[in-house]
Order: C-alpha cells, then structure tokens, then sequence
C-alpha cells in the first residue's frame, strides 16, 4: 500500500536465542529520565551474547579521542532478559555508599566491583531497547591470555584470584553469586592508579541463594560457560562454594594453559562427568597431569570439597593460601600485574631509504674468504638444502657501504620438512601412420596439395572434403547434401531373362462373406477376444 513508511528491519536472533539490536550510530542521545541526564553514544566497543555495548559520555561534554568517553552503554532489545538482571542486580546492590563502606572494613585503595551509573528504556526506529551506563574499564583477561600463548605467572594468577575473593565476599555478603566468572568478564582498569586492578563485570547470570533445601533443577542444567561451570551449576544449583569451584577452574586453566575437558564442550554430561572425577581426587589428578601448579592452588580445591552446599565460605582462610604462595614469591596483591608474553615481536627499524629492515642484523662478512672464493646460495626448499653458486658482477669493484641493505625477516612460524618425490614423465610420441592411411596432422603444405580430391579424412575441414565448388569433388560422398547437376546420370540397364519359359501362377483370393443375420448383428455377439483384443465392457 501507498502511503505508509517501511517498517524497520527487524533484528536478528543469535544462536542462544536472543535477538540483537540493530546498530546504533554514533552521536546518538540517550535521555535518562530517572537521573535526569542525557548520554551521547559513542563508537561500539564489542557484541555480547545479548547486546551490543558501546562507549559513552555526558552529553555536554564534546570528546574527540576515544579516552574522553569514560563510560559504556550495554543496550539489548526491550524482549530479551540478561540485561534486565544486570540493571535490577546493580541498583540493588552497586550502591556508592555501600561500596565505600566495604572498601573501609577490608582497607581496599582499590575494588574490583563495577560502579553504576544510569539505566532505562530508549526507542530507535520503531525498536525499543534497554540500556545500562556503567563505567568504562580496559583490555579483558582473555585477550591477554590468548596474546601470551595461554599462561599466566602463578604470582599474577593468585593476585587476580585476591580481588576475585574481595568481589566475592561483597556480591555474597549481599546475597548473590555471580556464577559466570571467566577471564572474558574481568576488565582491568582504565583510570591512573587502577591499571592493576581487575574488574569483576557482567551479572547478567548473577542469582540469588536460594535457602530452600538444595535440590537439582534440570531446566537451571549446565548454565554459565560450560569449561568454568560448578559441579553445583551442572545440576542446576547456584551456590557460593560454585563461585569459588569456578575461580578454581580458571586459575589452573590461566598456569597450565588449558583444562582437562576442553576438547568435549559440546558434551556438557561428559564435561560434568570429568569435573566429578577430577574433584573427587584433586591432588593426584593435577600432580599426575601438570608440574607447575602451586601447591596452595591444590589447598583451595580441597577446601572447596569440603564445603556443604550450604556453608558460609570463610573467605579469611582462602585469602591465606594465595598471600602464602605471593609471600614465597616476594610479591603482594598490590604489586603490577606482570603478563608474560611469548609472542613478542621485535621491533622494526627504517633505515635511511625509508624500508623496514629487522633488528637482527646480518652476520659479518669476512671479505678475505669471499675473494677467493666465488659466492654461494643455500637454499631450503621441500626439506632438501642445495648449494648454488653464483658469479660476481665484477670481482674489482667493491661493494657500496652506503648502500642499504634491506634483511628479510624470518618467520615465526615453525617450518616442516616435506619430501616431494618428482617423477619426469617423457613426451608421448606421434603413432606412426596406418598403412594405405595418410596422416593429416605430419603432412607439409606440399603434401597436401597434391593428394587426391576423392581421399579424404575425418580431421580435414569441410571445404577440403567438397571442396570450393561441390562439383570438384565427388559426388556420391554427401548425396544428401547436393546435387550435381552437370554429371548425366545413367539409365538403370534392364534385367536380364534367364529363360524364356512361361510359367503360369495362381493366386487364391479369400472373400469376405456376410449374411443377412450378420446386419443386425450385436458386438456383444461377438467372440471374447477379437484381434487381439477385448471387447468393451457394457
């Protein structure tokens, strides 16, 4: 119909079921009717399972770099769910005043809880969205995992797992566990004084205890990211001690690089499985697997076996076992976060033409060697080393030391040795020609103008088969394709008698007769089966 405006597009769901929010541009203005202020959205900063979060400032403000938006905005489609957790999970306990209160008690100068600063509802395009402002914090611990070749310091494992536990111990003492912790959720901070502070962020799965008597809940099964779910999660149970299990499992996933049941993840019974037998006999599973996991690692997971679903967790006693091992180490919870990189590129110089050239530098040449000797080449190519050698341009002149000399660098990327067997196929040969048969294909030009019209083959073009006028070439060869007229066509000779006797042959004729009857004659009358057929039915 005429008239209307076209709907907008609607967003798409994603494999967990949540539908995603079509992209928002930059610059536009969020009105935060409940604290009467108004938020600019900026450049998006990364799409969740739920939403799409994107940095944000005041809106009188007018920032130009990427470090002026101090804020995020997580904004989801009105319909979906994790985020309206998140929100009523941070009103009720993000408080400013009761942050400050526990930061006192513990003599925290810094504290890995989120602050909170805004939410509520906003229509873009015909769409309505929630959205949460909270502040803006750095680079999460999973990329930094994956770009040190997925390992950890233990020192740097056990100060996360300190403000992991300061965390913890506030979201508990509030009467929520998180049950999603994971490298992904836990940001390092981004103002002066907080870069090595770990945030816990993303409550969006965060429940509260449940005080009823423990008991499974299949439709609750295997929620969280299932290589971190508690064996109290896998059942569908939320618990504290679960926090803790879950810590627990990134921690020696962040020392040893990866856990015993990642290759099976499609398979949560199979993963709960393997969880269940590691946690039965801790001690001897990660002794007879991994040789570098601290003891005071092994220690928390006992503890935590200990544990009823149900107990309180003293939290005094885990924070023991870490500043034990960070003691042994000279380090405190405080101390720089130290991530140790494998990856490490090397710096790239430009020299004075302006090309990049590596740092390693070439290794010297003894020129008393070289003139004596010509030049030679290595190459490796398929496993095999060869030796080339290769004449000077002019053995006189001396090389330019002014010139640059631009190094290829080496790749970081190990090399295999792969033999190629090469096999040289000989060129096949011209059959020779059959006999009474002329070969077209090894005939000259003189050759061929002198065969005969009437001898043709099935390679030769047509124009050599008929020639330019039909009637240069026979006739009898496509009958069906011309005539020609200017050949007399002979009469057929008349056959010959072979004697003149004349024979006399009586042909017998067979008559149909019908009678009178037969007029008035019915077809049912008739036979069953007439030529071959049946009659019709009546």
């Amino acid at each position: 119909m005429t008239g209307r405006g076209r709907k907008a597009a609607v967003p798409k769901k994603k494999a967990n079921g949540y539908k995603m929010p079509a992209p928002i541009p930059a610059g536009e203005v969020i009105n935060d009717t409940i604290a009467k202020k108004k938020w600019r959205i900026g450049p998006s900063i990364g799409v969740g399972g739920f939403g799409e979060i994107y940095s944000a400032c005041n809106h009188e403000g007018s920032p130009k770099k990427a470090s002026e938006y101090p804020f995020v905005v997580k904004i989801e489609p009105h319909e979906n769910g994790p985020l309206f957790v998140e929100k009523h999970f941070y009103i009720r306990n993000a408080n400013k005043d009761d942050i400050s209160k526990f930061m006192k008690e513990k003599k925290l100068s810094t504290f890995g809880m989120p602050s909170y600063y805004g939410n509520g509802s906003h229509t873009f395009k015909g769409e309505k969205y929630r959205y949460l402002v909270l502040e803006r914090y750095g680079k999460d611990l999973w990329s930094i995992f994956k770009d040190s070749a997925r390992s950890f310091p233990p020192t740097t494992v056990f100060q996360i797992g300190l403000q992991m536990l300061d965390v913890l111990e506030y979201i508990h003492g509030k009467g929520y566990v998180h049950a999603d912790i994971k490298g992904a959720n836990i940001l390092l901070g981004l103002k002066k004084g907080t870069e090595n502070q770990a945030y816990l962020v993303d409550f969006g799965l965060a429940t509260r205890v449940n005080d009823k008597e423990f008991k499974p809940d299949p439709k609750c099964a295997h929620n969280g990211t299932i290589e971190y779910t508690s064996r109290d999660a896998h059942l569908g149970v939320s618990t504290m001690r679960g926090d803790l299990e879950i810590l627990g499992y990134n921690m020696l996933q962040w020392i040893v690089g990866d856990l015993p049941w990642e290759k099976v993840l499609s398979l949560p019974k199979t993963v709960q499985g393997m969880k269940e037998a590691f946690m039965k006999n801790v001690r001897a599973e990660i002794t007879k697997k991994y040789d570098n996991v601290p003891d005071q690692l092994i220690n928390f997971f006992e503890y935590i076996n200990k544990l009823k679903p149900k107990d309180p967790v003293d939290y005094a006693k885990c924070r023991q076992m870490f500043e034990s091992y960070l003691k042994t180490e000279g380090k405190t919870k405080s101390s720089k976060l130290e991530f140790a990189s494998n990856k490490k590129r090397k710096a790239v110089k430009k020299n004075d033409t302006g090309d990049d050239a590596s740092d390693e530098a070439a290794p010297e040449s003894h020129q008393d060697d070289d003139e004596c000797k010509p030049k030679r080449r290595t190459t490796k190519r398929n496993g095999i080393v060869k030796t080339r050698s290769r004449k000077k341009k002019d053995e006189n002149t001396e090389p330019d030391k002014n010139k640059s000399v631009t190094v290829k660098r080496k790749s970081l990327e190990p090399s295999f040795v792969v033999k190629v067997k090469r096999t040289k196929m000989a060129p096949k040969a011209t059959p020779p020609a059959k006999q009474n048969h002329t070969n077209m294909a090894t005939q000259t030009s003189e050759e061929k103008s002198k065969k005969n019209l009437r001898q043709v083959s099935f390679d030769s073009p047509i124009c050599a088969v008929i020639g330019e006028n039909p009637a240069d070439s026979s006739a009898d060869i496509f009958d069906d394709s011309f005539t020609d007229d200017n050949k007399k066509v002979k009469p057929k000779p008349k056959r010959r008698l072979m004697s003149d006797e004349e024979v006399t042959v009586k042909r017998v004729v067979r008559r149909k007769v019908t009678s009178a009857k037969a007029k008035g004659r019915s077809w049912k009358d008739t036979a069953a089966v007439l030529n071959g057929r049946s009659p019709p039915k009546a």
